[in-house]
């Protein structure tokens, strides 16, 4: 299923522009960089924050439940926006990757958005900062699609947000959110080396970058010097944190 924007709420701002899907895939496909990530980039917060700028988007008024982790961050978030939905709350949900269709990574109350929907979002997007004065080039493939998410977070009166991280947390594009409701760090692994570290320790250093003064984490239960970082970490930014006890305690 999906959504139609003119009754859901999540029209862009300004007439759509007149684009085929196939032009809309082709301009998205294009955003795709050839280069290798080698290591993480130093400038992806600050660019963030400057497109949303740009896009005229408060990100800050949005309830968010932020989730990293290296296994199960995705089903995690999935299961958390259908307990939400399930208690009354309009949804927003940003997953990736996608299996078949790139709406999959944006949802309005558990559906994708129509693809005229999700068109005008994207050259909403496209077309503001592709005219900006601060913008020097396009974002990125996920970055820009994070753009998107926000925006039609933004724009569709959602209670609450789902936001999974794409990739460690610290410098990852979703990492703008100031304050969310709740962080989660799912189980952590050895995972993008080359990028995150080579050890547990500093790819569990990287996950707990998403952690916020005053705002509660829930950890899945870690190796211990994983653990260990995420504590540490924690109490450092002002964070509590609380390990989720195993499924087994309650049956």
């Amino acid at each position: 299923p999906c959504l139609g924007g003119l009754n859901m709420g999540t029209k862009a701002g300004g007439a759509p522009r007149a684009k085929t899907w196939a032009e809309t895939q082709d301009a998205l496909l294009g955003l795709v960089t050839k280069r290798h990530r080698e290591k993480l980039q130093q400038d992806t917060l600050d660019m963030m924050e400057l497109y949303v700028r740009e896009l005229d988007l408060d990100v800050s008024k949005l309830s968010v439940v932020h989730v990293a982790g290296t296994k199960g961050k995705g089903s995690t978030c999935t299961m958390v926006e259908s307990i939400l939905r399930s208690r009354g709350l309009r949804t927003g949900l940003f997953t990736s990757p996608h299996l078949m269709d790139v709406r999959e990574r944006v949802r309005i109350n558990g559906e994708m958005l129509s693809i005229e929907d999700f068109s005008s979002h994207f050259w909403h997007v496209h077309d503001t900062l592709g005219a900006s004065g601060e913008v020097d080039a396009l974002p990125g493939y996920f970055r820009f699609l994070t753009c998107v998410a926000f925006d039609v977070f933004c724009k569709a009166d959602v209670d609450v947000v789902v936001l999974e991280v794409g990739l460690g947390g610290r410098l990852d594009a979703t990492n703008i959110v100031p304050r969310p409701v709740v962080c989660g760090v799912t189980s952590l692994g050895l995972d993008h080396t080359n990028v995150l570290g080579g050890t547990i320790e500093e790819i569990a250093r990287e996950k707990a970058g998403i952690f916020k003064p005053g705002v509660l984490t829930i950890a899945s239960p870690q190796k211990p010097s994983a653990q260990q970082v995420l504590t540490d970490h924690a109490a450092a930014t002002g964070s509590d944190i609380h390990v989720a006890p195993p499924l087994e305690e309650f049956a």
